[in-house]
């Protein structure tokens, strides 16, 4: 088990380099210089708003999951215990990372970890079907260029996989069949039963269609935030292309970045953004820059985290009634 971790962690890394490597070879970087010379102070202001407004409708969107199980936590200190996840996201080792601090702090918060595992479990899977639906409208879209014409497979099954994970979600009845012939054959495993309450925990969900697609809703925004913010480092950087192009392509890098191929989606985001952008008509090398520079500002308006845990030292603490008055 240790050497195939071993060994997936080294082909990430592998391809990372190799994609990194790629970049070094085919990017001017006098001109990134100069590109990068014309940058924008307000725009990328700016672009460090949007980022929060992100993060903001990121933690509305959890707090729903948690108001509608009986979780007393406020907004502020989800924000907090989302931004100090994020600060140790940075540093830990792992795509999850972040995941898991926050789970940890979150669960101190609530005194509940069946409560914190599946709010997460459901706002990720709410934040993966909205990004694949604007991934999918934007893929279908970009078919229709010279040169994309396969795409639109890919995009058909990839649409077709998640509106099946969907409907299987709702069918009450297969479920209780995959219960009784599947699940409960390795109900002898603590880890299998504690999995189980956790399944049960997530499918209660369904019992709230209006929090499903408010939730949805509030996705699809951040989908949306999240193209501006490229849109306006583009702009900052004097590099202009058609605002559909970033509707089309943003969410799709985000697709590929999240396939478990690279370590951290480094190497796929910066040669996603070039390839795609460069069909758009945008310089390799401002193409490189803008998304270069998104990773900078999201590197440092998460950083805030850290700033933010050295005054507050115990991001799970929430005060008592008796303890506020």
């Amino acid at each position: 088990m240790q050497v195939s971790r071993i060994i997936k962690q080294s082909v990430k890394v592998a391809v990372s380099v190799c994609l990194l490597v790629w970049l070094v070879t085919a990017i001017d970087w006098r001109n990134c210089i100069q590109v990068a010379a014309r940058a924008d102070l307000a725009l990328m202001l700016l672009a460090v708003v949007l980022l929060t407004l992100e993060r903001v409708l990121s933690v509305v969107k959890w707090l729903l999951f948690l108001k509608v199980k009986g979780s007393t936590v406020s907004f502020w200190r989800l924000f907090i215990i989302n931004y100090v996840g994020g600060f140790w996201g940075l540093i830990l080792p792992s795509s999850v990372s972040a995941d898991i601090v926050r789970g940890y702090y979150l669960s101190r918060a609530t005194s509940d970890l069946k409560l914190t595992v599946t709010s997460m479990a459901a706002d990720r899977f709410i934040s993966g079907v909205s990004l694949v639906c604007v991934a999918c409208l934007g893929g279908w879209y970009a078919g229709y260029q010279p040169g994309l014409e396969r795409l639109r497979v890919l995009t058909f099954l990839l649409a077709a996989g998640t509106a099946i994970s969907v409907v299987i979600l709702f069918q009450g009845a297969l479920l209780r069949w995959l219960d009784r012939h599947v699940i409960q054959k390795f109900s002898g495993w603590r880890i299998i039963q504690t999995a189980r309450k956790w399944m049960v925990s997530c499918l209660e969900y369904r019992q709230y269609p209006g929090l499903l697609l408010i939730a949805f809703l509030l996705s699809i925004s951040v989908q949306v935030v999240r193209v501006l913010i490229f849109y306006v480092v583009a702009l900052g950087f004097d590099l202009h292309a058609p605002l559909m192009y970033y509707i089309v392509f943003i969410p799709l890098i985000m697709v590929l970045i999240m396939l478990p191929v690279s370590l951290n989606g480094i190497g796929v985001r910066e040669v996603s953004f070039v390839s795609f952008f460069s069909l758009a008509g945008m310089p390799e090398s401002g193409a490189f820059v803008v998304s270069f520079a998104v990773s900078v500002l999201t590197t440092l308006t998460t950083a805030v985290g850290g700033l933010i845990y050295m005054f507050d030292r115990n991001p799970s603490f929430v005060k008592s009634p008796d303890k506020a008055a």
